[in-house]
């Protein structure tokens, strides 16, 4: 019977092996869902994007139309919508002969509603993002959300001003991403011996020519 000396062993063997995998392997995911980026808070990271007043009532009123055509019988179920800035008559059919006149009108109503589509679109820019959500993003890997929180704390917009914090930003979004890396496996135990494994770190991503500009003038 093994003794609980090396049963200790043992675990603290596996322990180290599944630290070093942590930190050669899984760093680039992490090996629990991080908290913080660059010391910004990202637990709960607030919506990327809010609506204004214009844009929220167009979907209400696209919203009443579709229950109005379930309720109607027109269709099975009320459509999922995709996206605030969904191409024009995403889903959105004119209406044939053969359709009753209620699912007729409704269907007309929804028409003429997206023509509005295009004046609404959202604009989805990285400068009005919320700070904890920009961060998020920035750390999941997003180019553009680095080189925009780096402006930030260049600027010190939002955030206390921080160089240091906006070079790494910088560094980062004007960098080469993705691909396949080769990473270091240690050995499990004795008698084994280490190899080096691939690992997918996902699309490949060019750096941002504006970051690199940026990192410069830093210099």
């Amino acid at each position: 019977m093994r003794s609980s000396v090396e049963h200790w062993k043992d675990w603290r063997r596996d322990r180290r092996y599944a630290d070093s995998l942590c930190v050669s392997v899984l760093m680039l995911a992490g090996c629990a869902a991080p908290t913080s980026y660059m010391g910004i808070d990202i637990s709960k990271p607030a919506p990327a994007f809010t609506l204004s007043p214009e844009q929220a009532a167009f979907f209400r009123a696209q919203n009443l139309l579709y229950d109005k055509a379930q309720a109607a019988g027109c269709i099975p179920s009320k459509p999922v919508d995709k996206a605030a800035d969904a191409p024009v008559g995403e889903g959105i059919v004119e209406p044939d002969a053969g359709q009753r006149t209620a699912c007729r009108t409704i269907a007309l109503q929804l028409v003429t509603l997206e023509m509005r589509r295009p004046a609404l679109a959202l604009k989805r820019s990285y400068a009005d993002m919320p700070l904890t959500a920009l961060a998020s993003k920035a750390q999941g890997g997003s180019k553009q959300a680095q080189l925009e929180l780096g402006i930030r704390f260049e600027e010190g917009r939002g955030v206390e001003r921080d160089v240091s914090k906006a070079r790494k930003l910088y560094e980062s979004a004007a960098s080469d991403s993705g691909g396949t890396i080769w990473v270091y496996s240690p050995p499990v135990g004795n008698g084994t011996s280490g190899r080096t494994i691939p690992v997918n770190t996902g699309p490949k991503r060019s750096g941002l020519a504006e970051a690199k500009r940026r990192l410069e003038g830093l210099e």
